[in-house]
């Protein structure tokens, strides 16, 4: 005899809300053993056991465990709110300033972002989502701050927006990757100051 229609919609529920449960779950424990151990040390071995679920399962989701280190990643970048926007121009890039090396600070930012970076130039399918998930979200706010910046008159018409960002980020990605010098409020205020000041338009 075919189960009812009401049968195979309630078990259809049960499955989709397993299959959330063990969603977040995986996500949770890769976060959490993300902080214990840091990005070289996470397994997919360990992930499984610490969510309580099967490998198979991890790997129907994901393909690799730097996709799933990315999505814990976003999901952890997530919780700190991006600026609301306004003010002066040089109050908007202090704060989007402020806001990315908030996300890096956080216990799954920094040091995961360093790891995927390395492991970008041999997973395709890791670089085109980074390359679709996290860049533009760093960059599409930066680049409206300097537009209105410009519209304000604080910065010369011709100025090459994308590029500026691109030395902001770069500046920023230098430290965290490179120098290890702090990312703190007086390298947010000089490289906001500096920044502003190659853009501003000539004096009349």
């Amino acid at each position: 005899m075919a189960p009812s229609p009401q049968r195979t919609s309630t078990s259809r529920e049960r499955g989709r809300r397993r299959s959330e449960r063990s969603h977040r779950a995986i996500i949770a424990a890769t976060q959490e053993l993300l902080v214990e151990r840091g990005y070289r040390e996470v397994t997919i071995e360990g992930i499984a056991a610490r969510a309580g679920v099967g490998k198979q399962t991890i790997y129907r989701w994901w393909p690799s465990r730097a996709a799933l280190v990315l999505e814990a990643y976003l999901s952890g970048a997530d919780a700190v709110a991006p600026p609301a926007g306004g003010g002066t121009t040089r109050q908007e890039i202090r704060a989007l300033l402020d806001w990315l090396i908030a996300v890096l600070a956080e216990p799954t930012g920094g040091h995961v972002v360093a790891g995927l970076v390395g492991d970008l130039q041999n997973d395709v399918d890791l670089a085109e989502g980074f390359h679709r998930d996290v860049v533009p979200a760093r960059r599409e706010g930066m680049v409206a701050a300097l537009e209105r910046g410009r519209e304000r008159g604080d910065i010369r018409a011709d100025a090459e927006l994308e590029i500026a960002v691109d030395a902001l980020h770069g500046a920023v990605f230098y430290r965290l990757l490179l120098s290890g010098e702090p990312l703190d409020a007086d390298f947010v205020e000089s490289l906001t100051r500096e920044l502003l000041s190659g853009l501003a338009p000539a004096p009349a």
